[in-house]
Parts: C-alpha cells; structure tokens; sequence
C-alpha cells in the first residue's frame, strides 16, 4: 500500500471505526443467518451518522481517496456513493464501494460502519416479490427467530431498475452488535447503469 493511501485508511479508521472490528460484526449476522458471504458479491459498505456537519465533513474525507460515482436523492435525503482508489479487503473481497447517506431523522446508538449490501442475484423473469420470497425461503430467514427482518424498496428518482432489499440485524442485545447485513437483487454499476 502506497503512504498516500495508508494514511487514508488510517483517517477513514479514525471516522468510521475499525474495520475488521466491522467485519466480525457482519460475519457474525451472516454465520446466524446461514449465508455464505464467499458465494455471493459484497456490492459495498456503508457508514452511518447522526449530524450533517459530520456528513460534510466525511464526504470531504471520503473524497481524498475515493471518487464520486454518485449522489441521489432517496427517500428525501442524499446519498452519495463512492468508488475508493485502492478496494478495502472485507470477508475475504476486495471492495471499492463506500455509501454516505445524509442523516434524516433516525438516531443512531453508534456513528461509522453500520451496514453491507450483498447482491442476491434476481433470476430471468423474476419479479421483486418472488425474488423476495425466495431470499426468504433459501436462507430460511423468516423463521429465523435470531433475526430482525426490514424488507424496503428505496425510491430513487431515475431508477429503472426495481431495487429492492432485505435487511438482516441480529435480535439479541447480549451481542452487542448494532450492524446490519443487507440482500439486493442487482449489483449497485448495474443499477447506476439503468438511469443512463
């Protein structure tokens, strides 16, 4: 790693918390949920604030060692999506994705790495709600009594491609692990795609 982007990641640490301490998090809901995150795509990471100034200030950070590949407006808030310059190693992937959402009205209990999103490919002909009911059904999440489930399709003006995901957050407290795993039928440049 050149000095340049060690002294990055060594910022990007500072905000957002360790990373390998967040990679345990997600590994822990994923071996709960029984997926195998070496089988599918992790699509990128995301982070979570409760200020705006915070925002600003780790978009301005984001932006020494990663480029903007996008900013929307979803759901009445920015995010901002970022493609970083040297791909962060995470569950044994190489991943160059980072999400900022702006902060709308949820506080939350813990700033920094708060999620990943996992593509769980749609299949030919397949509509959101089967696609739903098949993650569902294939990793037995619904009767998962460890789980907490939020199924949600973010509108993203633009879009053409339906987006829909299956957030997975673990139900017991003694875990002490606030993070959350998060299923998409699509690949976050296949969406991006989809608006040209």
């Amino acid at each position: 790693m050149i000095a340049e982007n060690a002294k990055f990641f060594e910022k990007m640490t500072a905000c957002f918390g360790d990373l390998s301490q967040f990679e345990q998090k997600i590994q822990q809901i994923a071996d709960i949920a029984g997926i195998d995150l070496s089988l599918y795509q992790i699509d990128h990471l995301a982070i979570r604030m409760n200020q705006h100034e915070t925002a600003e200030q780790w978009k301005s950070l984001l932006l020494e060692g990663a480029s903007l590949l996008k900013e929307s407006e979803v759901n009445g808030r920015p995010i901002g999506l970022f493609t970083l310059d040297q791909a962060v190693k995470f569950c044994g992937q190489n991943v160059k994705i980072v999400e900022l959402p702006f902060p709308k009205d949820k506080v939350y209990p813990e700033e920094g790495w708060e999620h990943i999103e996992v593509v769980f490919p749609i299949l030919a002909g397949e509509n959101t709600e089967q696609w739903v009911e098949r993650a569902l059904l294939h990793f037995g999440l619904a009767e998962n009594s460890n789980l907490k489930l939020k199924i949600s399709q973010p509108k993203v003006e633009g879009e053409r491609l339906p987006n829909p995901s299956i957030a997975m957050s673990l139900r017991n407290v003694t875990f002490c692990n606030l993070c959350c795993l998060k299923l998409h039928p699509y690949d976050i440049n296949n969406i991006i795609m989809s608006e040209m």
